[in-house]
């Protein structure tokens, strides 16, 4: 009987932890406490197989360390991490709630603020550190040392534990982001009601691209602006929705067209935005 590979066996296991993730049926103790024996099987299952097979060259090793074991050891991460931002929500108000998946998310900016230089790497596409970086036993300068809590030099390069842990985090956010959207939609007929008893007050219609409104909400919650950067992501959109008049979605979902764009055009409206600002103060002042 043929044996199956690492790509088939990471397939399976995928689904079979997705699945087990979202049974309600199952607490959450039960569903970490089988999912995560599942993830570990399968790292090494992956480590003996690679290991056996070898590599035939180093650009077949650096695609296997930049690409193909991150996304398998991020699975890992990802698991620990959705256990604990789970079991960590507080029994309180929607509102305290909103505050923890809003601090979650702060959490995971600051960790890919703190590590930019290789998260640009990550999410660029560069290819000049590879050698560096994916390779096994490579000698790297300090400046390009991150956290590798692996201490097996066979499979584990000075790169591929930090773009897991960008894979997981980035699934981390969508997760937190979804359950805000959860937790929000709840109290959208209590705001739409709200708004109905205003009667006489008039709105202002959004005229643009809906996309723009995404990137102009999610540029206030970054930011802080609302609140004391205390609003969360849902309030502000909800906000929007109803001073514009314009039915936005699901926030993640819109974000995700934003970050599909290409490098130079992710910021589209706010980069447009300043370069017309900027030529209404240098015309204001007569500079042109």
């Amino acid at each position: 009987m043929r044996r199956k590979t690492v790509k088939v066996a990471f397939r399976e296991m995928s689904t079979e932890v997705g699945s087990l993730l979202t049974n309600g049926s199952l607490s959450l103790t039960e569903r970490f406490n089988q999912a995560m024996p599942m993830v570990v099987d399968f790292l090494d299952f992956a480590r003996e197989e690679r290991l056996a097979s070898g590599f035939k060259d180093s650009f077949e090793e650096i695609y296997f360390f930049k690409f193909e074991k991150p996304e398998y050891y991020a699975t890992k991460i990802y698991v620990a991490g959705w256990f604990t931002l789970m079991n960590g929500r507080p029994k309180g108000t929607a509102v305290q709630l909103r505050e923890y998946y809003s601090e979650e998310l702060r959490f995971i900016y600051r960790f890919f603020a703190q590590h930019a230089f290789h998260y640009q790497y990550f999410k660029s596409g560069m290819t000049e550190l590879d050698q560096l970086l994916f390779v096994r036993g490579a000698e790297v300068s300090p400046v390009f040392v991150v956290e590798v809590p692996e201490l097996d030099s066979s499979f584990c390069t000075s790169g591929d534990y930090m773009f897991a842990k960008f894979i997981a985090y980035e699934r981390l956010q969508e997760l937190i982001l979804s359950e805000m959207d959860k937790l929000e939609a709840a109290e959208r007929v209590v705001v739409a009601s709200g708004n109905s008893a205003l009667g006489n007050t008039k709105s202002m219609e959004w005229t643009g691209e809906v996309i723009n409104l995404v990137e102009l909400g999610y540029a206030l919650y970054v930011s802080g602006q609302i609140g004391g950067g205390k609003a969360g992501l849902g309030e502000i959109f909800r906000w929007l929705e109803s001073s514009f008049g314009v039915e936005i979605g699901i926030p993640a979902n819109r974000f995700r067209e934003i970050k599909r764009r290409k490098r130079m055009e992710k910021l589209h409206f706010i980069l447009l935005m300043q370069e017309t600002l900027n030529d209404y103060i240098d015309r204001s002042e007569g500079l042109v």
